[in-house]
């Protein structure tokens, strides 16, 4: 099972039909095209600030060792640690990318697939606010297992 995060944009509510053909899912974990191709990933995927110090730190990689004259060694462990980084990083820089557009946000969702997951999170979305109590107050989140604010001592 995957773990998405469902991003809206700011000011939308997440149940109705816009904001869900809006709504970015970003899966956690590794990214496989940020591992092989980390400038062309940040770029296609709009984030050109962090582009900026990924095609440097790739360009430093390849001409220190150059200007340096060490063995043909010490690029290979730093391309494949620079790749490794870039992997482990890339969802996380998608994510910051998003906050920085006024993206906020709305649900962590357990699912094998992407579209599963934005099912998922519509259906809930949809339960919410079928369930939604009278108007000024606050809905429970479908997510919660105890809708009670007071849990008690031992929860």
């Amino acid at each position: 099972m995957r773990f998405y995060t469902v991003h809206i944009p700011a000011g939308e509510g997440g149940g109705d039909d816009g904001a869900l053909g809006r709504a970015v899912l970003v899966r956690e974990g590794f990214n496989w095209l940020a591992f092989f191709f980390a400038p062309f990933w940040a770029l296609a995927e709009g984030l050109w600030l962090a582009a900026l110090p990924l095609i440097a730190a790739l360009a430093a990689i390849v001409a220190v060792p150059l200007v340096l004259g060490v063995g043909p060694v010490l690029p290979v462990v730093l391309g494949l640690g620079y790749a490794v980084l870039a992997g482990m990083s890339a969802n996380d820089l998608r994510r910051a990318g998003l906050a920085a557009r006024s993206y906020r946000l709305a649900e962590v969702v357990a699912a094998p697939s992407r579209a599963q997951a934005l099912i998922r999170y519509a259906e809930a979305m949809a339960q919410a606010s079928a369930s939604r109590p009278a108007f000024g107050a606050a809905a429970p989140s479908p997510w919660s297992r105890n809708p009670d604010p007071n849990p008690g001592f031992w929860s």
